[in-house]
């Protein structure tokens, strides 16, 4: 996904070990021309392909233009990794590859849950969705064990970072659209997503996740 430029990535560690490497290439050349986007130039977001493992990483460039970053995944099975970034125009590119890990793959499979609320080191995330046509709204509420607010900190030039991903790796990468907690995009009628969102408090980044389906078109 992308767009104003012909991109691939290029997986530079076929096999697993303690790092991710890859590069992105433009035509046969290595691509540098990269802009900043929310404090970094590479986002790298990986994921199992039953939506059970998370993370949400920032790469290093070296100077052949290569990017690098240790992971370790916290179970074995095929991840899907998406390189999420912009170019020096401010257009935006999602490229993935994936990576197969050896190992106890642990539980598998594609687990769903509606609930509408987690706590996650003491504090309670409160999702209130809404869907107009293809276009949903996720509002949140954090609170304290006492039921008060907490103070919500940046993130990475935000108040927060939302990753939603269909079990067919269907992707979006989304910021509050206001001072609030609240997030809007446009999704694929009647698919399932499993929304990862992240917020810091206390210096700390919390990770949360939220089931949704997205309803099916309305017919005339």
């Amino acid at each position: 996904m992308g767009q104003g430029r012909d991109l691939t990535v290029r997986d530079e560690m076929k096999e697993g070990g303690g790092e991710i490497a890859f590069s992105i290439l433009e035509g046969k050349d290595v691509f540098q021309d990269f802009g900043v986007s929310h404090t970094k130039e590479m986002h790298l977001i990986v994921v199992r392909n039953d939506l059970r493992h998370f993370a949400h990483l920032h790469p290093e460039r070296d100077v052949r233009g290569s990017w690098h970053v240790a992971y370790t995944p916290p179970a074995g099975g095929t991840y899907w990794i998406y390189a999420d970034f912009v170019d020096r125009e401010n257009n935006g590119y999602t490229l993935r590859f994936d990576r197969t890990y050896s190992g106890d793959v642990g539980s598998v499979g594609l687990a769903k849950d509606f609930a509408r609320e987690r706590t996650v080191d003491g504090v309670r995330v409160k999702l209130e969705p809404k869907a107009t046509g293809s276009t949903v709204t996720f509002t949140y509420t954090l609170t304290d064990e006492k039921g008060k607010p907490v103070q919500l900190e940046e993130y990475l030039g935000a108040l927060g970072h939302s990753v939603l991903i269909a079990p067919d790796g269907d992707f979006f990468h989304t910021h509050p659209s206001s001072e609030r907690p609240v997030f809007e995009t446009t999704l694929r009628a009647g698919t399932f997503y499993r929304v990862f969102i992240q917020f810091q408090v206390a210096g700390k980044v919390l990770t949360v996740s939220f089931d949704w389906e997205q309803p099916p078109e309305e017919e005339d």
